[in-house]
């Protein structure tokens, strides 16, 4: 995602890190989630304007069976973008679904324990919380607003078309 949709701001900041080790995670599903994640997602980013003006977005989310998430230092979060007054223009007859990546330590995000269903000793675990994102840390800036959905299909769909052939 990062690679492919990122602004080239968000390349320099976090692609070299992430090859040198930084552990990132992405979460998708919701503890309500079924197989159809963007129908159910509850997760949600309202477009604000704070006390300087400055155009943000508080996110709400919880996030449950997010692989990595208890040992990330990355995290990207999907969720459904709502602009009740407009500030961002956006076409209101989409989800809107929107990507976005957080660091670890914002404030307002609160990282779960490691599920362990199965006795193994793979880091998957949830994340919630409610903060506040800058529009540059959509994946994609200004013209990512939106568009997560779109983005999130076409990687799956070019994994899979290197995946399953290899395996």
């Amino acid at each position: 995602l990062l690679h492919h949709y990122g602004s080239e701001e968000q390349k320099k900041k976090y692609l070299k890190n992430l090859a040198n080790g930084m552990i990132p995670c992405f979460g998708l599903t919701s503890p309500v989630s079924g197989s159809d994640a963007a129908g159910s997602m509850i997760d949600k980013g309202e477009v604000f304007k704070n006390n300087k003006g400055e155009i943000k977005i508080k996110v709400t989310c919880n996030k449950r069976y997010i692989t990595l998430a208890p040992v990330a230092e990355l995290i990207g979060v999907a969720f459904k973008l709502v602009d009740e007054n407009n500030y961002l223009n956006l076409d209101n007859d989409d989800d809107n679904i929107t990507l976005a990546l957080i660091e670890r330590d914002t404030p307002g995000l609160e990282i779960g324990k490691r599920h362990d269903p199965l006795g193994v000793g793979f880091q998957n675990g949830p994340f919630r919380g409610t903060f506040e994102i800058d529009i540059d840390q959509v994946i994609g800036g200004e013209n990512g607003l939106g568009k997560g959905w779109k983005m999130l299909m076409e990687c799956l769909a070019a994994g899979r078309g290197v995946c399953l052939p290899a395996g």
